[in-house]
């Protein structure tokens, strides 16, 4: 049979790193291992045996420790608890005492880290949860709020006491139906399911909070003790969100309902959307649209023109307005539009482009009808001065006809000048003729002096009977530039006719200069007319507006538009009182 040495138990508590003491029924010390000697700050433990423990730490009494020791001494109850030693020992001691037949006996352990780990970990979640921006309750078992944050104050507007021992579920901020819907959650939750949920909160002010909620148990030792539930403010996200599909809405509405044609692309060139406009324009629908290329819908001579203004949205230009392209559409009819191709950016990277397309070809009818009414208004101007101009050289011949039947010896010379005067009818007429027949759109190289000297010949005889003298200055070696002469034409004969008109019928002078600035041919018109207020120039070129009794305000807007046509600009220049200057920019490689 195997023999158990004697345990030494005085060895034992010496060896153990807990405080331990033994007291009899008078509270003194009968026995104190050496850490329980250098806990009580004493040398020795025997410094300590056979006195009185209240003596020896009267501070004690303050503590629960006294509570606790007569507990066990008394009732001869085992007990266990955690006290705060103050000076001079500041630790915190975890202490378990225990009844013998003539005392007691009581183990002693340092837990102040544990404490301040404690501590520290019940500040991280003190910190959590007061100082989050998210409202959060803390619920029992039974539904009762024992604990708000800040947060929910925020979200909320009512303070935490409105809250503490309320029924969840009975909160009166909440709608009816939102309140059945937080009691089932909450009974999902106390069998350990997450529960997560959208409802309105009325804050205290009146306003509607929209609210996230998130549910979930709270679990110590495996067994659900309460229930966390976090609130968060997602109203601006809502409300975001809500104007994010209003504005998606107008997107579609505006794209779908507007009355020019919309095409939408990828950055490889694949269709991505037709609005009805595009497909009423074009006779083509979505479907058919898909099955095209570009260049099946436009005019060949454009097709440069939209591809290099795609490289310049695809190359970071930004949007590219107003170029002018004729589609053909299903029928192979032309239709004249203006394009605009703009880019498509989503979070700030280009996406794709779109296409803008503006039916204009009403608009050019009716800009092509404008100068030819002009045309026949100058017409019906002209027709009197023409005719007295000619009827001078019909006098001439008549006169000179009656000469030759008397006279034999000078009947060349009067050939040569009745064969001068005819032609300068024949001039005069041609030039009229040309003016009033309507005339196809013709691009040739045309030179500036040479149409100004048939302008001047026309309209001389008009401003001669008023005293007016036509005079035409010009640059050498003038380079013919490409335009539609016709057109031009009619531009010099309506800003010749309102200098004529700007002097009043009183005699004076105009004058035409041409030079070469750069690659600009600059044609300018003086007047020695009334001049005109920076007002009156501002409104020229608008319709309708005037500066003339009888005038109808559409020759300036003719002019504007025709130069417009061919790339050019117009200045003006004038002073009330001493005339008009009109410049005329026309480039020398205009096509």
């Amino acid at each position: 049979m195997e023999i158990i040495p004697h345990l030494d138990l005085v060895e034992i508590m010496e060896q153990i790193t807990d405080a331990f003491f033994v007291l009899n029924r008078k509270w003194e010390f009968k026995y104190i291992n050496t850490r329980g000697a250098e806990i009580f700050n004493r040398d020795h433990p025997n410094d300590l045996i056979g006195k009185m423990f209240w003596d020896e730490l009267p501070e004690v009494l303050k503590s629960n420790l006294h509570f606790h020791y007569r507990t066990v001494m008394e009732k001869q109850i085992p007990v266990e608890f955690d006290e705060f030693f103050p000076e001079p020992l500041n630790r915190w001691y975890h202490v378990r005492a225990y009844p013998i037949t003539d005392g007691i006996t009581v183990f002693i352990h340092d837990a102040t880290d544990i404490k301040l780990r404690q501590k520290r970990i019940d500040a991280y979640y003190e910190q959590l949860f007061m100082k989050n921006h998210d409202g959060i309750l803390l619920l029992d078992v039974d539904g009762k709020i024992t604990n708000v944050n800040h947060g929910i104050e925020r979200i909320s507007g009512y303070s935490s006491s409105y809250f503490i021992d309320k029924q969840y579920f009975e909160l009166e901020l909440l709608k009816k139906e939102d309140l059945r819907l937080l009691f089932t959650a909450f009974q999902k939750v106390k069998k350990g399911n997450i529960q997560h949920g959208i409802i309105d909160i009325f804050h205290r002010n009146g306003a509607i909070i929209h609210c996230d909620i998130t549910s979930f148990p709270v679990e110590v030792m495996n067994e659900i003790v309460g229930v966390y539930a976090i609130v968060r403010d997602v109203t601006q996200i809502k409300e975001l969100e809500w104007s994010l599909r209003r504005s998606e809405q107008r997107y579609r509405s505006l794209k779908y309902h507007n009355p020019e044609g919309i095409c939408s692309f990828d950055l490889n060139g694949k269709l991505i959307g037709v609005n009805p406009a595009l497909e009423q324009m074009s006779g083509y629908s979505r479907e058919e649209f898909l099955q095209l290329h570009l260049e099946q819908l436009f005019h060949p001579k454009d097709i440069s023109i939209l591809n290099e203004c795609i490289q310049d949205i695809l190359e970071g230009r930004g949007t590219v307005d107003s170029f002018e392209l004729t589609m053909i559409n299903k029928a192979g009819q032309y239709v004249h539009t203006v394009g605009t191709v703009v880019p498509i950016y989503i979070d700030e990277k280009l996406e794709g482009f779109y296409l803008i397309f503006k039916d204009v070809t009403k608009a050019k009818k009716t800009e092509e009808l404008l100068i030819q009414s002009e045309k026949l208004f100058a017409v019906g101007q002209l027709a009197a001065s023409v005719v007295h101009e000619i009827r001078n050289p019909l006098t001439s011949l008549m006169g000179f006809l009656q000469l030759i039947e008397h006279s034999d010896e000078r009947r060349s010379e009067y050939l040569k000048i009745m064969s001068d005067e005819l032609m300068r009818i024949h001039s005069i007429t041609n030039e009229l003729l040309v003016l009033a027949k309507p005339q196809a759109k013709k691009i040739n190289k045309e030179n500036i002096p040479s149409l100004l000297n048939d302008v001047i010949k026309l309209m001389g005889s008009q401003a001669m009977t008023l005293g007016i003298e036509l005079v035409l200055y010009s640059e050498e070696n003038v380079p013919d530039i490409v335009c539609d002469g016709q057109q031009l034409k009619q531009v010099f004969i309506n800003l010749i006719k309102n200098g004529i008109e700007a002097m009043d019928e009183k005699p004076g002078k105009i004058t035409i200069r041409v030079v070469k600035n750069d690659d600009h041919i600059i044609i300018s018109f003086t007047d020695e007319g009334i001049g005109m207020t920076p007002e009156q120039i501002k409104k020229l070129g608008e319709p309708f507006f005037t500066t003339k009794q009888k005038g109808t305000g559409l020759g300036m807007l003719t002019i504007f538009k025709i130069i417009e046509n061919h790339d050019g600009n117009i200045e003006i220049e004038s002073e009330v009182g001493k005339g008009t200057t009109i410049h005329v920019s026309l480039p020398i490689q205009s096509e």
